[in-house]
């Protein structure tokens, strides 16, 4: 290596670095490792290397390790101080100790760090040192002052030491163990001489050898002495005693009593992260670059790194404001030392991000790029250039012995096991580089196993599937002799393409034949009508016949089995109700003896659903229970527990899993458990081969199987069960309801345990859940941390950062991008940001198969970033995905960001979830609200505070049939919808009327949907099946007709329900036509809408919900509130509010844009006093509108006074309503002035006009006054 070192050394690029020049730009990260090495290898000094992140410092050690060896030393900290704060890394914090000890060592070395790093508070070297403490058999040392100096350095005291940064103390035995050696040290005492210096094993606590001496190094970087601790203390008292001031009791108290812990931390010498901001209060800083003087500091690139420290600083800002909020820190902003501070008295080397084009400085070392050449190809490619160049195979063992063969077979000369850099030819070696390479200058090329062998990566071109038919996107997939379905015709076979002329004009027509070879011409612009007809294998097909009633027959019969179906759920709903199940008996020793052996102690929760279920398995009655909660909290233990009841009274147990993932999950969790039992498990997937599926289910048939854990292949009819008696159901919304009810027809007494991943289902097709009892666990994994969230602009620098910043810990990162037709340019561009990573990509129109597919192989870490849709809003659990960036999440509802989210924080490492919004795009104040508030619920299994009322617990169902009332409790939605009654009624007017809005009113209680065929602990199931019998006709409907605005009502139609919020976007705040009503509505809404998404109802006509007699202007002036509708009957009005109407849609058509678009102030709330004002101004301030309302109560003035806001100061405003005029500083400061005739105690023997009130204020910018 050290030839190739030397070879580099003439290169301009490493003569550059040797004079401590600037001007290097654009650097590769091999190509900045070799110009390190090679300029370190002539001038073996320290320097230091600062990286903008962790994930680049790591890429740059790991590539000048093998050139270095351990020469090269990385020194990197996290980057947030929140996140350490929670969750601060040991492992992170002992490899930083041992850098700084080698440091202090004095030999030259290269140190690569992040910015983070690089301007972190540390002990000053004199004291680092100082705490570092050398001991030698003999030596004369205080026993008692030995452990206070551990104590001292940041060592924590236990009982028996099995891990560094801690020791032990007994009996005149000391051990501890340092990170600068490999084993922990005993020191054994004689009185105060050093008897014995023993290196020894953690785990057996044996000798492994003696030794004569051992230097210990500190274990924290947080070494105060007593003075700085007086002086720390000092300057807290003098600055708490301005804070309280500004502060609460109870805040005030909060502060008080953190800040009295946090002292008694530092004087204990704990050395916790999260006592790192005090170090702030000290008057002398220091920073790593103190431990290295005179040593060059180059930054590469010096652009990335200062906005990394940019950024570090501004993410400190919001953390400690947070704090500060809480009353948990003083306000100290400054929590790092200055960058230009920790640059002094070092010569300071500049690598740009770009080459510098005026002086260019280029080393001519370039990155291999991997190639889809076979194999032999890039032989003969490597043969021509070995000819000019030295060509180094860097190869091992398997790769190697091809390599070889493949040079043999060629007859091709090579030298194996050395690399002569100097002279031309073919060199196979096992030298550890990163990549391969190519230096132009020293005619050497390097290749990997990377460039030689890489690895192939599957892509799936995406295309919908069908149960009968398939949708056709383009005539063009038709082949002749293809069977179709026609909408209204029925099955046919395709024919092909003939043109006809009609009229003059030339027509082209599918041409499809139907039995007794009639034909049906269908013109192209209607091919949407056609699907192919898929059947299943070995089916016939058969023709329908054109102009008979064949096929309205079939759809009849099709309707006809539905309802069959239907009925047979009623009967085994009537009969599980009935006390025909088995009884299992109560708890064994063995059963006590299995429970005892999980390794954690059980929640509260967990023991209080355990003893439910426990409760249901041991009556005659068939359980039907749904267990909710977050993912981690511990489902799948209370459903092992309840396997394991089942099985102890000789019952079959089937576990149903959606996934071929989640069932080989559940597999490996059973196994492990019941691995001290006679239990035999099996699991059944399309993982599993076909001859031991078919050995499995013989078995089970016979009994030999206790547990099955499988996919839907449980629901097969081969599937055999000898007693099965327990059913478990994973995310059972995932399956359909023949699949679920077909199991339980099987056994109608078997009881059914239903898992939920979490409280707000996002996968909206959900069938029947015959819920009867529910069991929640909310209390979280002890070693669980929320999920950290922001909200960002969308900027590719600042993704490239996260994705970096992940994969530095050996993480994976979840990229949602949930528009399929762009989602593979999406994940090409980060491939090629990222060429040495894998990069799959999943959606929800690729196969079933091809989804699991990628998501195992990303839960094997073959992929460490995954483009994807919302498709994994439910899914498995990775815990090494700790990061989720998701695009354009301004446009998804709160719930279903809560659900994203969830994919990631399922570890005891922090998570991350970056909400991004595209850039200038113009997020007003309540669209970022929105935003907001998914960043601020991150406490865990915070899932039932963001939904109101949960889809899955509330306990409500639906009352369906062909008579919406009737036999059709237990059917639901989804089967409702299959018979294509309603659904296709609405589909055909929106289909023909070219309808592009609609707006209905679901209007339905509870209390209507109550029914006396069942018990009073499961009305609830009625309301709730409505639910999701509504759900699934929106779906169905948004998917056929995306270009339609479907709209909810506000009151009955449940319309902030999270799932209809998901479907029918708010357009109207309220068809309410009370007008002060709705004025307060419109207020609140628009709290958390913008108001481009605002409107109401303009009720013209008096009706039932009338109850003030409101003039029709200040009905308007309340609908001037956002979007703007009327609501009328022309026949009714007289020629004078015909003209009034005219003129408020005039000025809302004028002022459209400027009422929902402008900059928007509530000035004065409805919920506050009787007065209600508003306003709105355009983009350059020249326009404000002030929507002023009053309510009559007997106690107004005539006049009011308001106080506006973002006018411009300078410029004067006419009012156009009396046409007075006043600076803009003028109305923002001593307020706009308001008149109202009307104002005063309405007379009690008159019939009053109105007892509300309003004007619509006009403030027209006129000029610019300059020099006021």
């Amino acid at each position: 290596m050290n030839a190739l070192l030397k070879r580099l050394s003439a290169n301009p690029a490493v003569q550059t670095l040797l004079h401590r020049e600037s001007g290097l730009g654009n650097l590769s990260a091999t190509e900045e490792a070799l110009l390190l090495a090679a300029a370190f290898d002539q001038d073996p000094q320290t320097m230091i290397v600062v990286k903008n992140n962790t994930y680049t410092a790591q890429r740059l050690q790991e590539r000048l390790e093998p050139l270095l060896h351990d020469k090269a030393l990385l020194f990197v900290m996290e980057e947030s101080l929140r996140v350490e704060a929670i969750a601060a890394s040991p492992e992170l914090k002992a490899s930083q100790i041992e850098v700084m000890a080698r440091l202090t060592e004095g030999e030259p070395v290269v140190l690569i760090m992040n910015a983070a790093a690089f301007i972190r508070y540390l002990p000053s070297p004199e004291a680092f040192c100082a705490h570092c403490f050398d001991i030698h058999i003999d030596d004369e040392v205080d026993y008692e002052g030995m452990k206070r100096r551990l104590q001292e350095s940041g060592y924590t005291r236990v009982s028996r030491v099995d891990q560094p940064l801690c020791y032990a103390a007994r009996g005149g035995i000391i051990d501890v163990y340092s990170m600068n050696s490999e084993y922990p040290v005993r020191i054994e005492f004689f009185d105060n001489i050093i008897d014995s210096i023993r290196l020894f094993d953690v785990a057996t606590q044996r000798t492994i050898r003696q030794i004569s001496q051992v230097r210990i190094i500190p274990a924290s970087d947080i070494l105060l002495t007593d003075a700085q601790l007086d002086e720390v203390e000092k300057q807290l008292r003098s600055t708490l005693s301005r804070q309280e001031k500004k502060l609460d009791e109870l805040t005030r108290d909060t502060l008080r009593e953190t800040l009295e812990q946090d002292m008694g931390a530092l004087r204990a010498h704990l050395g916790e992260a999260r006592l790192y901001p005090y170090l702030a209060w000290l008057k002398d800083h220091h920073s790593i670059s103190d431990y290295c003087s005179d040593a060059p500091i180059i930054l590469s690139s010096e652009e990335e790194v200062k906005d990394a420290v940019k950024r570090i600083q501004e993410e400190t800002i919001i953390y400690i404001q947070e704090m500060c909020e809480e009353g948990r820190m003083l306000p100290k902003f400054t929590l790092f030392r200055e960058e230009r501070e920790c640059l002094m008295h070092h010569p300071v080397i500049s690598v740009g991000m770009f080459m510098n084009i005026k002086h260019p400085i280029s080393s001519q070392i370039t990155t291999l790029v991997s190639s889809e050449l076979p194999f032999q190809q890039k032989i003969d490619a490597i043969t021509a250039e070995a000819r000019e160049n030295a060509v180094v195979l860097c190869v091992e063992k398997n790769d190697a012995r091809t390599v070889i063969e493949a040079l043999n077979n060629e007859e091709i000369a090579y030298v194996k096991d050395t690399a002569d850099w100097s002279r031309p030819g073919i060199y196979v070696c096992d030298l550890p580089f990163a990549e391969g390479f190519q230096c132009l200058l020293e005619h050497i090329i390097v290749y990997t196993r990377r460039e030689l062998f890489p690895q192939e990566k599957k892509f799936v071109r995406y295309h919908s599937k069908f149960k009968e038919a398939t949708v056709l996107q383009d005539y063009m997939e038709l082949n002749v002799g293809d069977y179709v379905v026609h909408h209204q015709h029925g099955v046919g076979r395709y024919m092909g393409i003939i043109t006809r002329k009609e009229d003059g004009r030339h027509q082209d027509y599918l041409r499809i034949v139907y039995r007794g070879n009639d034909e049906l011409l269908v013109p192209l612009s209607q091919f949407h009508l056609i699907r192919r007809f898929v059947s299943k294998e070995g089916v016939g097909v058969r023709l329908n016949k054109l102009g008979s009633s064949e096929w309205e027959k079939t759809r009849r019969k099709v309707s006809e089995k539905v309802e069959e179906l239907a009925g047979r759920l009623v009967e085994l709903y009537a009969l599980r109700s009935e006390d025909i199940g088995f009884a299992f008996s109560p708890d064994t020793p063995m059963q006590r003896e299995f429970e005892d052996q999980f390794e954690y102690e059980l929640t509260e929760d967990q023991q209080h659903a355990v003893e439910e279920i426990k409760h249901d398995m041991e009556s005659p009655r068939p359980m039907d229970r749904l267990l909710c909660g977050d993912v981690g909290f511990g489902k799948t233990e209370v459903a092992v527990r309840a396997a394991f009841k089942a099985v102890m009274d000789n019952k079959q147990v089937a576990f149903l899993c959606p996934t071929t993932i989640l069932s080989m999950q559940h597999y490996k969790t059973f196994i492990d458990r019941f691995r001290d039992y006679p239990v035999n498990i099996k699991v059944v997937n399309r993982f599993v081969p076909r001859k031991e599926q078919n050995q499995i289910i013989q078995d089970m048939a016979e009994g030999k199987v206790d547990i099955i854990i499988g996919t839907h292949r449980l629901l097969s009819k081969d599937m055999k069960w000898k007693d099965l008696g327990f059913l478990v159901i994973d995310e059972e919304q995932r399956f359909g309801v023949e699949h679920k009810e077909r199991i339980k027809e099987l056994k109608t007494g078997i009881d059914v345990l239903s898992l939920s991943a979490t409280p707000i289902p996002r996968t909206l097709q959900m069938s029947l859940v015959g819920i009867r009892s529910l069991s929640q666990l909310n209390s979280p994994p002890s070693n669980r941390h929320p999920v950290q969230t922001y909200v960002i602009e969308r900027n590719f620098n600042m993704i490239r950062e996260i994705i970096q910043r992940e994969l530095a810990r050996n993480g994976q990162v979840f990229y949602l991008y949930n528009r399929i037709e762009d989602i593979y340019q999406v994940a090409k561009e980060l491939r090629k940001a990222f060429p040495d990573i894998g990069i799959g990509v999943a959606h929800g129109q690729m196969d079933r198969e091809d989804i699991e597919d990628v998501m195992m192989e990303f839960n094997a870490n073959k992929y460490q970033v995954l483009v994807c849709t919302t498709i994994i809003e439910t899914g498995i659990d990775i815990p090494n995905a700790n990061t989720i960036l998701i695009e354009d999440a301004d446009r998804f509802g709160l719930s279903q960001l809560y659900q994203i989210r969830g994919r990631v924080g399922r570890s005891s490492r922090v998570a991350y979830a970056y909400l991004m919004y595209r850039p200038q795009k113009q997020l007003n104040e309540t669209a970022m609200k929105r935003l907001k508030s998914i960043r601020e619920f991150t406490q865990l299994g915070s899932g039932y505070k963001i939904a109101m009322r949960d889809l899955e617990i509330r306990g409500a169902g639906n009352q369906l049939g062909l008579s919406q009332h009737g036999h059709m409790e237990a059917v639901g939605y989804d089967l409702y919808c299959k018979m294509r009654f309603f659904g296709d009624m609405i589909a055909k007017v929106l289909r023909e009327a070219a309808v592009s809005y609609i707006k209905w009113d679901m209007n339905r209680s509870i209390t209507e949907c109550y029914s006396s065929k069942l018990p009073s602990d499961r009305q609830g199931e009625v309301f709730h099946r409505y639910i999701l019998g509504v759900y699934d006709l929106y779906e169905r409907l948004t998917n056929e007709f995306p270009e339609v605005l479907f709209e909810s009502c506000a009151s009955g139609g449940g319309r902030f329900d999270p799932g209809m919020l998901y479907y029918a976007p708010q357009g109207w705040t309220s068809d309410d036509s009370d007008a002060i009503e709705r004025l307060k509505i419109q207020y609140g809404t628009s709290m958390c809408y913008p108001l481009s998404s605002i409107g109401s109802h303009v009720s013209v006509v008096p009706n039932h919900q009338v109850f003030r007699n409101t003039p029709l202007h200040t009905r308007a002036n309340v609908a001037y509130f956002g979007t703007f509708g009327y609501e009328l009957d022309l026949n009714k009005l007289t020629e004078e509010e015909i003209k009034e109407v005219k003129e408020q849609i005039t000025f809302m058509k004028e002022y459209r844009e400027v009422l929902q678009f402008g900059t928007f102030y509530r000035l004065k709330s409805p919920f506050e006093g009787n007065e209600t004002v508003w306003m709105v101004t355009n983009e350059d301030r020249t326009l404000a509108i002030v929507g002023y309302y009053r309510v009559l109560n007997g106690v107004n003035q005539p006049y009011s006074r308001v106080r506006l806001q973002g006018l411009n100061p300078d410029m004067v405003y006419e009012n156009v309503w009396n046409h007075t005029e006043n600076y803009g500083d003028e109305l923002m400061n001593y307020g706009l002035i308001t008149s109202d005739v009307t104002a005063g105690e309405v007379p009690g023997n008159v019939t009053p006009c109105t007892d509300f009130e309003s004007r619509i204020y006009m403030l027209k910018g006129k000029k610019v006054q300059e020099g006021r």
